[in-house]
């Protein structure tokens, strides 16, 4: 049948062959291909999204972690910690016993397995660089220590002195 066709006939045939492969071809392969590829390159985005989301939960989780020990070590520190003797230590380092007007004790208090014992303490005449000095000292205890309650008022007869009444809370395992 082929064979009957004209040189012309047999070139058309041909060609209109040829068009219908590449059709197939773009529509049956590379089309697919190119789909396929968009897919995955579009799953590849969404993972290195969570990819970075799960590595910045893990900065937090370590971040957590390490805050985590550090006040645990503070709160086993607590437990043979003087938090009387540490304040009128601190406060005879940083001004002088005679700024320190009185230190009370208040009652301690046990809760959830934890303690807290406070002490309230005014000084007298002290500089604020001085208060600065009493405060970075107690946030920087080795147990865990918390000012709950601070009043400062300027000195009437020195506009550059202060009078400062302080309750510090130590907290620690109960025994």
């Amino acid at each position: 049948m082929i064979s009957q066709l004209s040189q012309r006939d047999r070139f058309a045939l041909a060609a209109g062959a040829a068009v219908v492969l590449v059709v197939l071809i773009v529509f049956a392969g590379i089309l697919p291909y190119q789909g396929a590829i968009a897919r995955v390159d579009a799953r590849i985005r969404v993972d290195q999204r969570q990819l970075q989301k799960v590595e910045q939960l893990r900065s937090q989780f370590l971040d957590l972690q390490r805050r985590l020990e550090e006040a645990d070590r503070r709160l086993d520190a607590g437990r043979n910690f003087s938090l009387f003797s540490f304040i009128e230590g601190i406060t005879a380092q940083v001004a002088s016993k005679e700024n320190l007007v009185y230190m009370l004790p208040q009652p301690a208090s046990t809760q959830d397995g934890y303690r807290e014992d406070s002490v309230e303490i005014k000084l007298e005449k002290i500089r604020l660089d001085q208060l600065v000095r009493l405060l970075y000292d107690i946030q920087n205890a080795e147990a865990y220590l918390q000012v709950k309650n601070m009043r400062v008022k300027t000195r009437f007869d020195n506009r550059t002195l202060l009078d400062v009444v302080l309750t510090v809370s130590a907290y620690g395992r109960s025994s």
